[in-house]
């Protein structure tokens, strides 16, 4: 099965740009992979009533070709790509129009017991082999971090506001935390170009939490910790506008 949606930049979309926000693009990909999960029956409410399971998000990358901009139309696809005994890969492709592909994502997934939190098969929680859409994509593989230098720039409260339906803070309020380290001048002169996260473990009302940004060759690097044990790491890439 492949999900399909006609959708449209609204202004609440938007950035100061008049373009789709990261973290539209974000909620974008999110919504488009749930959406799918339940199409196919095995989405989170599923596995948590009749598996005792969760589905997590290990890791996302989003690749901007072009933003789209107020009011342009867009079709999301998704589908799931790539799969493992423990994880399933979800591709997301958003186009214009005309057929121009503006954005691309990767989504990896992973299945924890809710009692005992330990990795499940995906067999166990409803997956069959023929949910998947093989797809081969290099650019889209995940890549590794480099080390962190414990150095901490900033310090961050999570709020009652950053908590999802499973209290846990927001996948996406962790972009938000990153992109708040930049400049509004900064968005005016930069278009992103890539953006991948990877998720270690949840974070809680009330828990303080440090932010360390790295500038590499390779982009952007933030390390978000809880006494000083990894939660989220985050690696951004820019380019500057003449």
């Amino acid at each position: 099965m492949i999900y399909k949606k006609d959708s449209y930049v609204s202004g609440s979309m938007c950035d100061t740009k008049l373009k789709l926000s990261l973290l539209s693009a974000g909620g974008i990909v999110e919504n488009a992979v749930t959406e799918l999960m339940g199409d196919l029956g095995i989405d989170g409410i599923v596995a948590k009533e009749k598996y005792q399971a969760m589905w997590v998000i290990n890791k996302n990358k989003i690749t901007f070709l072009r933003r789209p901009v107020w009011r342009e139309t867009f079709t999301v696809t998704c589908f799931i790509s790539h799969f493992s005994v423990v994880r399933l890969n979800l591709d997301t492709l958003v186009h214009g129009e005309n057929g121009e592909l503006l954005m691309k994502a990767r989504t990896e997934l992973a299945a924890i017991g809710i009692e005992d939190f330990k990795i499940r098969r995906i067999s166990s929680v409803g997956f069959t082999e023929d949910m998947a859409h093989p797809a081969k994509d290099e650019s889209m593989a995940f890549l590794p971090f480099p080390a962190s230098t414990d150095k901490i720039d900033e310090t961050l409260t999570v709020r009652s506001t950053s908590l999802d339906y499973c209290y846990h803070t927001n996948n996406l309020e962790y972009v938000r935390f990153v992109l708040a380290t930049y400049t509004g001048d900064y968005f005016r002169t930069h278009e992103p170009q890539q953006m991948e996260v990877s998720y270690h473990t949840q974070s809680f009302e009330g828990e303080t939490l440090t932010l360390e940004k790295q500038e590499t060759e390779n982009g952007d690097v933030f390390f978000i910790k809880r006494d000083g044990a990894p939660v989220t790491d985050c690696r951004l890439k820019w380019e500057a506008e003449v």
